[in-house]
């Protein structure tokens, strides 16, 4: 391979890397597809996480680094930039070589920062429990191709690493079943018309176990990503929260834990937002956020769609986040408890960005080594505390 094309590949996958929505792409999937570039990508993925695993040390400027990272996310979902990977490449390296020069005094300086967190917290796995309508549980993600039939004429089929499918006989009586997701858990079901949903930790899905009528109805309680199949003259609703999402074919994730505002997020297609109580349908382009609140209408604005979808992907990513969204979103996939000692620690604001398969203990470190928080974790209880200037 010539050098230039090696250049070439190496850009390619470092933007694909930092903007993992790409991954949605058909040219892209066919790319990975292929043994070499798959290599590479993982090369390049395993360079940059090295990188950010304890990249705020002194002797790395991150605040610079971290804005230069954020512009590069900034570029529209979907667009190719040569400059965007170019740019990638100046980060990666001069974090993951920081990192790499520095690894026995990096772990020291990670000891000292995270004195007295225990290993007892542990990152999310592919788990969830499968409710039928007669109130049958079975146990999900344990399993490899498993098929069972759970009521007259419906099968599904378990796989821990791609989830449960559904297959139904053509004469089949329609029942409702719910997947539950539990904290430290993620699964993918595959309905019965081929749609797709990825569920978050501390979610739910309810769901008939066939479409029939005039539309394709589901319930929806957490987060979810949906990919849904295409049919023209039978609409996708998902309900949450009181807040409707119609579709007819199209990629969006809807966020509507208990307690909290639901947003809506296109990825691509199109899709238009209702309110229960509001007469008016609000329709979104790909790279728009609906931002739902009590009694209002909702915030609709041009977004960095990454932000919304980085669970997805296997990633947190916040940018000039809250302490207490980040740690909710923290205790759902490590499934731990938090304190926090102090009245303003809740709203101290960060950058972040870790894998989700990474230790608690260097996602904590990151945040500790801001010298804004102290956090220690007691059993299973975070405490989290703002650092006394």
């Amino acid at each position: 391979m010539e050098a230039n094309e090696k250049n070439d590949q190496l850009e390619f996958a470092l933007n694909v890397l930092n903007h993992p929505e790409l991954l949605q792409d058909e040219y892209v999937r066919e790319w990975l597809s292929h043994a070499e570039n798959k290599k590479l990508y993982e090369e390049c993925r395993l360079y940059l996480e090295a990188g950010l695993k304890l990249e705020v040390g002194d002797s790395l400027d991150v605040k610079s680094e971290f804005e230069k990272f954020n512009r590069k996310m900034q570029s529209p979902v979907r667009a190719f930039y040569r400059w965007t990977a170019a740019a990638a490449a100046v980060v990666i390296l001069v974090a993951s070589g920081w990192w790499l020069m520095n690894e026995s005094s990096s772990r020291e300086i990670g000891q000292d920062v995270i004195a007295g967190l225990q290993h007892v917290v542990v990152p999310g796995k592919n788990q969830a429990v499968l409710v039928t309508e007669t109130g049958r549980e079975i146990v999900l993600g344990t399993t490899s191709g498993t098929s069972v039939m759970v009521e007259g004429g419906v099968n599904v089929v378990d796989d821990s690493t791609r989830g449960v499918s559904y297959t139904t006989s053509e004469a089949v009586e329609v029942h409702y079943h719910t997947l539950r997701v539990p904290k430290g858990g993620e699964y993918r079901i595959v309905l019965s018309d081929g749609t797709e949903v990825w569920l978050n930790s501390e979610s739910e899905l309810k769901f008939p176990t066939v479409f029939t009528g005039g539309k394709r109805e589901v319930e929806l309680r957490g987060e979810g990503y949906f990919s849904v199949a295409h049919d023209g003259h039978l609409p996708f609703i998902v309900v949450a929260s009181g807040v409707r999402t119609k579709v007819y074919g199209t990629e969006f994730n809807v966020k509507a834990y208990a307690g909290n505002q639901v947003d809506v997020t296109l990825v691509e297609g199109k899709v238009a937002v209702k309110q229960a109580g509001d007469g008016s349908e609000y329709p979104l382009a790909p790279g728009e956020n609906a931002h739902f609140a009590e009694g209002m209408a909702p915030l609709i604005e041009k977004v960095n769609v990454h932000k919304y979808i980085a669970w997805k992907e296997g990633y947190f990513y916040y940018e000039n986040e809250r302490m207490e969204v980040i740690v909710n979103d923290l205790k759902r996939w490590y499934d731990f408890d938090v304190v926090y000692v102090g009245s303003g620690v809740k709203d101290l604001k960060f950058e972040l960005w870790s894998g989700r398969d990474s230790d608690i203990d260097t996602i904590m470190g990151l945040l500790t080594k801001t010298n804004k928080v102290n956090v220690r974790l007691d059993g299973r209880t975070l405490i989290v505390s703002e650092r006394n200037k």
